[in-house]
């Protein structure tokens, strides 16, 4: 037991620096005990046995990802969970909405210990704070700023929620904003099966579209469709909070069918093309039976919002 136990935290040791490097060292010590020890780093006042590896990056790891921490730890498969996460979200754009994506993101991941020293984070460099936010995304640096929460998958949900802003900041930077946040929002839940990517349902998301449907507060697709970026974002700021959910499920809704996802990726790749054209032309365009087509199968999915799993196979 011993024995399997170390072997396989050498393992995950391995399989993480293999996703950070193609060249590193681990080092191995033994301790008074007779114990087994590995780590990535080196430390002062141990007689330790440096292991070099070299190794080559999987082909989905084409993100330069490098996490910091401050004054949290970091278990080694929690940090491969955050690997896997950036490279699930990669994936998504490369083989589902068909990006050969040529540019390599530098995700400079930077996780605070608790929301107060986040607020504080936020001020120092942006001189406001989004009080409501879980994470926020720098563009000029490329940088991922969260903050630990109690439910330490939640964070790392934001972080693969902010990885997909830095993506398409990176390769679209026309695209709307509610494309841009619908598409981070459907990330949170991305994960990987043997058979390929799929993505859950966003929970809350369901009960505030619902409430929204229920209590007429729905946005109107064609209003939806025609709202500016910075209007958009102003009626978030505005404390919207259906529109932000609506965001959500729209997209979700539009990736569910291959024919929907197909009007997705024609809209990603004339953004990405420098297109400024408002989504609701767009989508006039490009949708089968135009904007009337399309609001009439949102409202018709919305009436039964599906809680299924949507699978890309």
């Amino acid at each position: 037991m011993f024995k399997t136990f170390h072997i396989l935290q050498l393992t995950l040791l391995l399989t993480s620096i293999f996703n950070h490097s193609t060249q590193a060292e681990i080092y191995k010590w033994i301790d008074e005990n007779g114990k087994i020890h590995f780590s990535d780093k080196k430390i002062n006042g141990t007689n330790q046995e440096a292991i070099k590896l070299n190794s080559t990056k999987s082909y989905w790891a084409k993100f330069d990802i490098k996490i910091k921490t401050k004054e949290v730890n970091l278990t080694i498969s929690e940090r491969q969970n955050i690997v896997n996460g950036v490279n699930y979200v990669y994936e998504f754009f490369d083989k589902i909405l068909y990006f050969d994506i040529y540019k390599t993101v530098p995700v400079n991941i930077l996780i605070l210990k608790n929301r107060d020293v986040y607020v504080k984070y936020l001020i120092e460099h942006m001189g406001v704070s989004y009080t409501s936010s879980w994470g926020v995304y720098f563009r000029k640096e490329n940088q991922i700023v969260v903050y630990l929460r109690e439910d330490r998958d939640k964070t790392f949900r934001t972080i693969r929620h902010e990885v997909s802003h830095a993506i398409v900041d990176t390769i679209m930077p026309y695209a709307p904003a509610w494309l841009n946040e619908g598409l981070a929002e459907q990330m949170e839940t991305i994960n990987r099966s043997s058979s390929g990517l799929y993505i859950q349902p966003n929970i809350p998301n369901y009960r505030n579209v619902n409430w929204a449907k229920e209590n007429d507060a729905l946005t109107d697709i064609s209003e939806f469709l025609k709202l500016p970026s910075d209007k958009w974002r102003h009626s978030l700021r505005n404390n919207r909070k259906s529109l932000q959910s609506q965001t959500g499920q729209f997209v979700y809704f539009l990736l569910s069918t291959p024919p929907n996802r197909n009007f997705v990726t024609r809209l990603m790749h004339q953004f990405s093309r420098g297109n400024r054209t408002l989504s609701y032309y767009l989508a006039e365009d490009n949708y089968i039976g135009g904007v009337k087509a399309l609001d009439l199968n949102w409202a018709g999915w919305v009436k039964n919002q599906s809680k299924d799993v949507i699978r890309f196979y």
